[in-house]
């Protein structure tokens, strides 16, 4: 068993129309260079990180990466079923994808209770030129359903990691993250390996 074995895991869900960028949010959150702008999510992906939170321990974090299309919708929305939280995405240059959100909430809604945590985020704040919906907009919606408000960049990685790791500090100060509790013969066998390394014997070396 690894220590990566041991550490408590946080289950995120991205849910949003197609093409609001919720693919190139997780993994400029994760750190996965291979972005592709072309592709559309085909039901739902799963990437992984590990992250340092507020009460200073180290969590796995696992981004569940859903598809917008309407085919994809009651699979992309029976996975959050397994998650903790969800970010809610919509496109600040396509108010279509704004208008949307009152949907993907009652459809959250469907599926957890009211108080199950989500965010709202507003993507593609780069594109300030194009932009349909209004940073007070998002602000308001954000207000009406009592959860909190981002404009991120994925494309640039503006205000990822920090609206992202927010989110999971509110969601640990709330106690809304199981802690994986690690039995003693665990730790044990944990802090005998990590006291125990191998040493390395150079068998070329002079005397």
């Amino acid at each position: 068993m690894t220590d990566d074995d041991n550490l408590s895991e946080i289950k995120i869900g991205c849910l949003g129309d197609s093409s609001v960028g919720k693919t190139l949010l997780a993994k400029a959150y994760v750190k996965d260079r291979k972005l592709d702008y072309t592709l559309s999510t085909i039901g739902v992906e799963f990437l992984k990180t590990k992250r340092t939170l507020s009460d200073g321990n180290k969590y796995k974090v696992i981004i569940y990466d859903t598809a917008g299309q309407e085919r994809y919708r009651s699979l992309s929305l029976n996975s959050i079923r397994h998650c903790d939280g969800v970010i809610l995405m919509y496109d600040i240059t396509n108010r279509e994808s704004f208008n949307s959100i009152s949907t993907w909430i009652q459809n959250i809604y469907d599926i957890k209770d009211k108080d199950f945590p989500f965010i709202l985020i507003g993507n593609k704040c780069d594109l300030k030129d194009k932009r349909e919906v209004s940073t007070e907009e998002g602000l308001e919606a954000a207000e009406q359903y009592n959860t909190k408000y981002f404009e991120t960049s994925a494309k640039e990685g503006i205000n990822v990691e920090k609206s992202i790791d927010e989110f999971l500090n509110i969601m640990l100060s709330k106690n809304l993250i199981k802690i994986k509790k690690i039995k003693k013969e665990e730790r044990i066998t944990l802090d005998v390996r990590k006291s125990t390394g191998k040493k390395k014997h150079n068998c070329c070396s002079k005397k």
